[in-house]
């Protein structure tokens, strides 16, 4: 995983910068954004933060923000076009317990990354371990039962969406993931899990659900980027507000 997104990471940053990104801009970022309320003065630690979108947005708001990702070059970039006060630092997710003290943050938050990475029970067990007690995580992955591994829009003879054909939900493990439309065509890793599994995940790892939205675009969004539509049709993606039960998981 790290390879792939150190090997895309300029396509993928000049990709944002020419706005091909509205989807996370305009769409489920601010509704992610809006989800966290109010952040100023807490310790916040971003979860994959890819470079740096979400971490500024979090600064911006006043929280005090450590972010880490895997891809060291993802990283530089982020620091590349960084004004503003953010610890960035490289770091394998599953594996953040042992840079963080019990209690380090009050709050975490993942923007489409924990569903990218090969081990979502590792990750959040290790970010319940550094959360304050009652500390929140606040994370969005790709809708499980929507991004399967076969998925198709059906479209008629103009080329209007029709209907979504998805197939293969029970299918858990990793795939490719094909970008297309960013100066030049390219795949990462993901990982597909059913609702079922992601809810055991949170469970297992100590958090209890204050919440779930799955987002549908403003009519702003709309106005200016009359494409989304589709994402008035289907759920896209689902936001997560979850914080610590503060008990030990149970080992198996």
């Amino acid at each position: 995983m790290r390879q792939a997104w150190d090997e895309v990471a300029d396509i993928y940053t000049a990709g944002q910068a020419a706005g091909r990104d509205y989807y996370r801009y305009a769409f489920f970022g601010p509704a992610q954004v809006q989800l966290c309320g109010e952040v100023r003065g807490l310790r916040l630690l971003d979860v994959g933060c890819g470079n740096g979108y979400f971490a500024r947005e979090m600064v911006r708001r006043g929280a005090h923000v450590t972010a880490i990702d895997l891809s060291p070059r993802m990283v530089e970039l982020a620091e590349a076009q960084e004004v503003l006060a953010i610890d960035y630092r490289v770091m394998d997710a599953a594996r953040m317990a042992e840079s963080f003290p019990s209690g380090a943050f009050d709050i975490a938050t993942s923007c489409i990354s924990i569903c990218d990475m090969p081990d979502p029970a590792k990750v959040f067990s290790a970010i319940h371990s550094v959360l304050r007690p009652n500390g929140r995580f606040v994370f969005s992955i790709t809708h499980p039962c929507t991004d399967t591994p076969y998925r198709r829009w059906e479209r008629d003879r103009a080329g209007r969406k029709q209907w979504l054909c998805i197939d293969r939900y029970f299918e858990q493990g990793a795939y490719e993931y094909p970008w297309s439309g960013w100066g030049r065509d390219f795949v990462t890793p993901g990982f597909h899990a059913t609702l079922e599994q992601w809810i055991a995940w949170i469970l297992e790892a100590g958090f209890q659900i204050r919440g779930i939205r799955e987002p549908q675009p403003t009519s702003d969004a709309l106005q200016s980027h009359p494409d989304l539509e589709d994402a008035m049709r289907v759920p896209y993606f689902m936001i997560f507000d979850v914080t610590c039960r503060n008990i030990i998981p149970r080992e198996e």
